[in-house]
């Protein structure tokens, strides 16, 4: 069956103008890429001059599952995700239980697939319980025959201690080097807890153990949440050094400081926390330089009475899977700090590669995860209207431009908002 999503707008590459063209699609992949009204088919989708982009990946988020379904389960944080123009996401293990054991990978694997929508990739625990003490069996769970094994040819996508650092330095370093010998990222929580209330220096130690060790081992290590001007330079050493490093940040760090978010509530605590506008001038300056290679959510659900308490009560945490994209285009990209395809790299190109899948780019060939967002549409930020168990934003009531139209994956429709009559 062949379907050809006709009248989309490409952005394909950095210098180019984005233009108009048919996309044929057939047995989950792009066959051709042809002029508007060239593209033959049995199922018409009409963009009607929406952007067709790469589907988006997330390389950081929580669907509380198992243990916390009154937050977010698989099922309607894959609605989240596809409602979002996510095709991909990285499923962290903080779990209860924690996501520590093959049996508990399995568990996620059928969930994601009673679920269905967007890829749903474990990351495992670096060690058992997360408690710091006995690693895990990061080969047995390497070996796993899940999706994540089908798209990287490992049954993980990384491992992690999410929420928390790895303490011990000397176990650190042999779970980088494990994790080197199985080809497996450590996704690092660079954290301090002996620091009362996380203030940069918490973030920016943590960082530079773990770039030191990454260049002593040669493991492949991705940075989660950079908040700092500290962790930034930080990375810049590194990179500089030869250090098989990549790092993120999330929405929240290029959009609101301490001082302009509200603090009468929860919304807008999270962990790490809101910085100061000297950091987030530099997560924007290294997003633009590529210093910073990729935008997660750290999507973090919660029910309402843990984040509309008094802000010190609060659980940490963002809902961020559906207002990624708007606020990366209207924060990033039409105040010039990003090009839109900068803006596509960082959100789908750049996390293909830190999975090392075959994902992120529109081309003859490649897999049919696709996201059509209209760049002109302007709406306001409604968490009511959230498909996320979660309506936990400290962005609700902000106008927002470029909202997500439809969703797919390998050529089937995950989310639809289009007209009825197209």
């Amino acid at each position: 069956m062949r379907s050809c999503i006709k009248n989309g707008l490409l952005c394909v590459t950095e210098n180019e103008t984005p233009m108009l063209a048919d996309i044929v699609i057939e047995d989950g992949r792009i066959s051709e890429i042809v002029e508007p009204g060239m593209g033959n088919s049995d199922i018409v989708i009409d963009a009607g001059g929406c952007l067709v982009a790469p589907g988006l990946i997330d390389l950081h988020v929580h669907f509380r599952d198992p243990g916390a379904p009154e937050k977010e389960d698989t099922a309607s944080g894959c609605r989240a995700a596809s409602r979002g123009g996510f095709t991909t996401v990285c499923v962290m293990p903080n779990t209860d239980p924690v996501v520590d054991t093959k049996e508990r990978v399995l568990y996620l694997e059928e969930a994601a697939m009673r679920a269905s929508g967007p890829n749903v990739l474990p990351v495992a625990a670096i060690t058992i319980g997360q408690k710091g003490r006995r690693l895990t069996d990061v080969k047995g769970m390497t070996g796993l025959a899940t999706r994540c094994a089908e798209l990287s040819g490992r049954g993980i996508a990384a491992v992690s201690e999410d929420g928390k650092s790895v303490l011990d330095s000397g176990l650190m370093k042999e779970a980088m080097e494990l994790a080197a010998s199985y080809g497996i990222p450590v996704f690092s929580h660079c954290e301090d807890p002996f620091f009362n209330g996380s203030p940069p220096e918490a973030e920016e130690i943590v960082a530079a153990r773990d770039i030191l060790l990454a260049l002593r081992t040669g493991c492949r290590l991705h940075l989660c949440h950079v908040s700092t001007a500290g962790t930034v330079d930080l990375i810049r050493y590194g990179k500089a050094r030869g250090a098989n490093l990549t790092a993120e940040t999330a929405p929240h760090y290029f959009t609101l400081t301490e001082d302009t978010a509200d603090r009468s509530n929860g919304m807008a605590k999270m962990n790490p926390p809101l910085r100061t506008a000297v950091d987030l001038e530099a997560i924007r300056k290294a997003l633009a330089d590529g210093t910073i290679d990729a935008i997660a959510t750290d999507h973090a659900p919660h029910e309402e009475e843990k984040k509309t308490c008094k802000y010190d009560d609060a659980a940490n945490g963002v809902s961020g899977l559906e207002t990624a994209f708007a606020l990366g285009y209207t924060e990033l990209v039409k105040p010039g700090h990003l090009s839109l395809y900068e803006l596509l790299e960082r959100m789908s190109k750049a996390p293909a590669s830190i999975l090392g899948i075959d994902r992120g780019s529109i081309e003859v060939g490649s897999v049919a995860d696709l996201t059509l967002i209209d760049l002109e549409e302007e709406w306001i930020v409604d968490p009511a209207a959230f498909a996320s168990r979660g309506k936990n934003t400290p962005f609700a009531g902000r106008s927002v431009l470029g909202r997500v139209k439809m969703t797919m994956v390998e050529g089937k429709v995950t989310y639809d908002d289009r007209p009825a009559d197209r």
